[in-house]
């Protein structure tokens, strides 16, 4: 019998170090990530990685059968590190990885590419850094379930994960188990992203009825698989025979694409090379999504895949990948979902290795048919299983005509393939391949299908909108998206000033004020609601205002208003559940537990896979002193990594164990009791923490130790003394981020005593939450710290627009802290706005060279200032001796001056009459080196660089090269700026000096015209951040002035095109002269 084997081990794999998690908290308030928004409160930040491979031990899950091999890494999100085809010579159907080399691409920092990486609730996956929970199933039939869980950093709903084998099949099932352990409605995505090694011989595969598809957000289409169109700035239709966008060889610049449309439930990716490949399946009804990212197969991506991996490809280049990403619930990315209050969704996915056959036109859990026509007409037929069909019968048949009829045996190893079939048919696409029962395709005409996406357009202003209803539909968006540079709340105001009492907005204003903490005025809006919604009649079509009023009620302690509320809730079938779990926990804090018991009862009659009302049953139950262990069997039975229904069962042993014993698990499961009135049970637990040890994990992990358990145990036990010895530890990573969180530091700062720590915290709280004044004042009474004064700082250049205040914030935790290399970074940062001199910034980083080393943005500074002060040996000595690592979306930096270091070396060496040492730089300004971490775009200009080469080979008399690079110049079309194409930048100027130098002075007249004309207009048009940008990590920090900078940027390029159309009357002049 081919068994499930499954084996949890130690594994010991090579480990590129990450820095130590940072103890100042960030708040990146408009970083765009992944399309949507960036924040990363309160997870810490990592920024830094090491460059030496040292040996780290993992916690690992090896499961198995005769069929497939995975290997599981808990402590990494739970992904999928290995997965192997053991029938096909132990295919790597999944890329394998054989060290851990973080990059910074993930939300807060570190990720790793390979394997299979599981995102939710958003991109990248917020704990993909961070440790997950782990539970081993094995069922009766054999089959095992490694499932992993999490509960997600930054919001706290609770997302599971099971890998799944059975015996005798290949077939990879993934169980999720997505559950909202909050009363609030939140928001989420989840896509399995699979990486697969890719060559010139590897294909994507999606299937046969997808046309067309789709950039991020929808910003863009594209048809497919041959793209006939212009695509993430690449001119596809010109590039005949290299237009497939199913081949990783033709995508040569980092890309991403959706499908949109489809009637068929798989995709997956086929080698060549090893006959082998992988089939996802999943019901399309909710697992719309399924998507290819690339980092591009040119100079670009190939840094990345050295950033990435140490595993060498068939070419020599460490091995480049793509991602095949299934998601459900979703088809974009940005694409979001509503999890209602302790609503849980539960769904499957498939993953299954074959070989032989090459792509398929259709496949499902069982089997896969491969139906092509090949250029001679003969057909391409295949058939393969994910597992035994000892009498699989397969037919071919055109209308009633049957052209074949086997009866074979199928199986992973064993394949049935016709590649050149010459069956005689008369249309192809009357054909139909089929294993009789199983699965069948039909060839599809994509000419007669049409397209039913339209590509999204940007919103216009509020005041731009005409109706109400298209307002409200807009502020939706934005908040359920995420987005992170345009907000909701204008268009609420618009809507409010033209109808002050509409009540969907003063619900979702509501529900964004609750989520901030804001109670009163959260209150406030639900009334409005309720008022508006009960105008003519007292039965509202929907609950969700008296649900939410009764909320902040509760949270206020206003138990009795709040029942009411929570009981006219019930009254709306979509809120009965949430509203009688609610009203149980109201009967628990008044000890009525028959009555609680009941409204258990009803919450669970509508909504039997909420947990917290299972467990919160369990405990009614115990208080009535009936027997309540059978519910919570059948719970962990459901959800064996429940811990607060383990905890109440009575398992403590294995509640420490699963859980690791983390604080932020803890504190969850604390507050639970606290909802419920139960708070020496609350109390009681934390003490069992603070009495057991936090299990230690091979990832960086501050928060699963946390002062906040100490606060939360003063505040429950109301005991001063437990409060001064809160006050007493550490503040680092003090980040605290939930509603009750802010309760619980309210009352510790209206304590007698100075309590730096909670104000330190609440600070944290409130600016985050974007209460921004509020959290100055708090953290001006705590200002004792490097850390509170460089928080300060960023409060007074972002919010109060103060730069001297900011200033000396910074120089006072410089003071405190002088050898933090984060806030002397960032002081240079804001020293650089505030227009500081440089000679004086680069005195400063001289004296601090240890600091400077130790972060790459101030290393690119020292670069920068080197180039500014016309050193630019020393820039390059500089950027030489060091390795950088880029973020995702925000390369260029380091590349920037290692070029400009180039030119200026050049063109030192060019006025000095050295034309060969001038050459030498500007082509050496073309070929970065490995250390600098990236490469140049293929779309980015470098007419600047290929001028001066220009220049230096007619210097040299070499006038053929000379023209040669001057038509290079001449010849580039835009720019790539800020992670796009762009029409026109500083080097246009450069475009029509080689114009000029080509003799083509009208060219480079209408050149320089269009580009002052352009720069003219644009100066005129207010600035914004691109809405579909998709990774701006530019903006961290500190803000700009985007008017401010944008009006200084075009009046750089006004002035470059004015210098190019003197230079323009200059030839003129010269050539009349000569005509003379």
């Amino acid at each position: 019998m081919n068994l499930v084997k499954t084996v949890r081990q130690v594994l010991t794999l090579p480990t590129y170090p990450l820095g130590e998690p940072e103890r100042n908290p960030l708040f990146f308030e408009k970083r765009v990530y992944q399309g949507s928004c960036g924040k990363v409160y309160p997870v810490p930040f990592i920024d830094k990685v090491y460059d030496k491979a040292e040996p780290q031990d993992y916690d690992s899950v090896t499961l198995e059968n005769d069929f497939v091999r995975l290997v599981l890494l808990p402590e990494i999100g739970g992904r999928i590190l290995l997965g192997q085809d053991k029938v096909n010579n132990d295919y790597d159907f999944f890329y394998r990885q054989d060290e851990i080399k973080p990059a910074l691409v993930g939300l807060a920092g570190p990720w790793i590419s390979g394997g299979v990486e599981f995102n939710w609730p958003q991109h990248h996956r917020p704990g993909t850094f961070m440790p997950t929970d782990v539970h081993i199933e094995r069922e009766a039939s054999g089959a095992q379930t490694v499932w992993m869980s999490e509960h997600d950093p930054l919001n706290r709903m609770k997302g599971m994960h099971g890998i799944r084998l059975q015996p005798n099949s290949a077939l990879v099932e993934l169980k999720a188990r997505l559950y909202n352990r909050t009363p609030l409605t939140q928001t989420f995505l989840w896509w399995a992203n699979v990486a697969a090694e890719v060559h010139d011989n590897f294909q994507s595969f999606f299937p046969p009825d997808v046309h067309y598809v789709a950039d991020h957000a929808v910003r863009a289409l594209s048809s497919f698989p041959v793209a006939n169109n212009h695509y993430y700035g690449v001119d596809y239709e010109n590039r005949p025979g290299a237009n497939d966008l199913s081949l990783y060889k033709n995508i040569p610049v980092p890309t991403s694409y959706m499908v949109c449309d489809t009637q068929y439930d798989f995709f997956g990716g086929y080698d060549f090379d090893a006959e082998g490949g992988f089939i996802h399946v999943a019901n399309k009804h909710i697992a719309p999504g399924k998507k290819q990212w690339t980092w591009g197969n040119e100079e670009f991506g190939w840094a990345w895949d050295r950033e990435l991996t140490d595993r060498v490809g068939p070419t020599g280049k460490p091995a480049p990948y793509v991602e095949l990403m299934a998601g459900v619930y979703t088809d974009n990315q940005p694409d979001f979902t509503y999890l209602l209050p302790y609503e849980t969704k539960t769904f499957s996915q498939y993953w299954w290795p074959y070989k032989k056959i090459g792509p398929v036109q259709n496949a499902n859990k069982d089997a896969a048919v491969r139906l092509v026509k090949n250029n001679d007409g003969t057909l391409d037929l295949g058939a393969v299983a994910s597992r035994e069909f000892s009498q699989a019968r397969i037919v071919l048949t055109q209308g009633n005509k049957v052209l074949i009829d086997e009866t074979v045996l199928l199986s992973p190893e064993q394949p049935w393939h016709r590649p050149n079939s010459k069956v005689i048919y008369s249309d192809f696409y009357a054909l139909e391949l089929a294993i009789e029962g199983i699965i069948a395709y039909q060839p599809v005409d994509v000419d007669t299908l049409s397209q039913n996406r339209n590509q999204a357009s940007e919103p216009p202003l509020p005041e731009k909108i005409k109706s109400i209803d298209e307002l409200f539909l807009t502020a939706e968006h934005l908040e359920q998206y995420r987005h992170p540079t345009r907000y909701p709340e204008l268009y609420w105001d618009e809507i409010l000033k033209r109808d002050p009492l509409d009540a969907r907005t003063h619900i979702a204003y509501g529900k964004k004020q609750l989520s901030r903490g804001l109670f009163n005025t959260a209150a406030d809006h639900f009334k409005n609601a309720i008022s508006r919604l009960t105008l003519r009649h007292p039965n509202p079509c929907t609950g969700e205002a008296h649900y939410y009023l009764g909320l902040v009620l509760r949270l206020q302690g206003n138990l009795s208003q709040s029942y009411q509320a929570f009981y006219k809730a019930t009254w709306n079938y979509e809120w009965r559940a949430a509203a009688y779990h609610e009203l149980a926990l109201l009967d628990c804090q008044k000890g009525q537990f028959q009555q609680a018991l009941e409204h258990v009862n009803l919450s669970l009659d509508t909504n039997r896979q909420n947990n917290k009302v299972q467990v919160l049953k369990a405990l009614v139950l115990q208080k009535l002193g009936e027997d309540y262990g059978s519910d919570l069997n059948a719970l962990l039975a459901q959800d064996p990594l429940d811990h607060w229904a383990r905890y109440v069962s009575g398992d403590i042993e294995g509640m420490l164990e699963k859980s690791r014993n983390d604080a932020q698990t803890i504190l969850d499961l604390v507050y639970d009791f606290v909802d419920a009135g139960f708070r020496q049970e609350a109390i009681s637990l934390l003490e069992l923490h603070h009495q057991h040890k936090v299990q230690e994990v091979a990832v960086p992990n501050p928060l699963q130790k946390s002062q906040l358990t100490h606060y939360v145990y003063a505040w429950l036990t109301k005991d001063l003394t437990n409060l001064e010895k809160a006050r007493s530890l550490n503040c680092d990573y003090l980040f605290p981020s939930r509603l009750h969180d802010q309760i619980m530091l309210e009352w510790a700062l209206a304590q007698p005593g100075d309590d730096h720590n909670a104000a330190f915290g609440l600070g944290n709280y409130y600016y985050d939450k974007k209460r921004h004044q509020e959290a100055i004042a708090v953290w001006q009474q705590a200002a004792t710290t490097a850390t509170v004064w460089r928080n300060l700082g960023i409060a007074y250049w972002n919010v109060n627009h103060d730069g001297e205040a900011a200033r000396q914030a910074y120089q006072t935790a410089l003071s405190l802290e002088p050898n933090n290399p984060r806030i002397f970074s960032e002081f240079d940062q804001l020293r650089e706005k505030l227009a500081d001199d440089v000679h004086d910034r680069l005195s400063s980083l001289l004296n601090n060279i240890e600091l400077v080393n130790q972060r790459d943005d101030c290393a690119v500074a020292l670069a920068k200032l080197y180039n500014d002060t016309h050193q630019p040996e020393k820039a390059l000595n500089w950027l030489k001796s060091r390795r950088f690592h880029p973020w995702e979306g925000g390369e260029g930096k380091v590349l920037k001056q290692y070029t400009t270091a180039h030119l200026l070396c050049g063109q030192k060496a060019l006025a000095k009459g050295d034309a060969a040492r001038a050459l030498s730089f500007f082509t050496s300004a073309m070929q970065p080196q490995e250390n600098l971490g990236e490469a140049y775009h293929l779309l980015q200009a470098k007419a600047d660089v290929t001028y001066w080469q220009g220049k230096a080979y007619q210097a040299l008399g070499q006038e053929e090269q000379a023209r040669a690079c001057f038509s290079q110049s001449a010849n580039e079309a835009g720019d790539f700026l800020a992670m796009a194409v762009a029409e026109y930048s500083e080097l246009t100027y450069y475009r029509g000096l080689s114009l000029l130098e080509l003799g083509q002075i009208q060219q480079a007249k209408a050149l320089f015209n269009r580009f002052k004309t352009y720069a003219e207009q644009q100066l005129h048009e207010p600035a914004s951040i691109d809405y579909f940008a998709t990774s701006l990590p530019l903006l961290l920090v500190f803000e700009d002035d985007l008017d401010k900078t944008k009006q200084h940027e075009m009046k750089k390029l006004i002035a470059l095109a004015d210098k190019g159309l003197k230079t323009v009357a200059s030839f003129e002049h010269s050539l009349s002269t000569i005509g003379a």
